[in-house]
């Protein structure tokens, strides 16, 4: 896995963010932020993604893993075993 990057702004400790979950979900919201990295014994603990923002990994990701079966389905492919859209529907009606 890559690693993350994120900038001073975008790190709260988790006392900070008990203490702001208002605005900072408003931050995201409004897309202000696109995350906030929740800090744990001056660590990484945590990530914080506006509901648009996941929804946008996810795709990315469906995506990734629908191009890699497609990838390995075309390595299998054989033209010659291969019928076509009509004579598929020819033998399914």
């Amino acid at each position: 896995m890559g690693v993350a990057s994120f900038v001073a702004d975008e790190m709260l400790s988790a006392t900070e963010l008990s203490k702001k979950t208002g605005s900072v979900l408003t931050d995201l919201a409004e897309h202000t932020h696109r995350k906030f990295v929740i800090m744990r014994n001056n660590r990484p603990n945590a990530v914080l993604l506006s509901m648009d923002e996941y929804e946008h990994l996810l795709t990315r990701a469906e995506d990734a893993e629908l191009a890699q079966l497609a990838e390995e389905r075309l390595a299998d492919y054989d033209r010659k075993s291969a019928i076509s859209h009509e004579e598929m529907t020819r033998r399914f009606k």
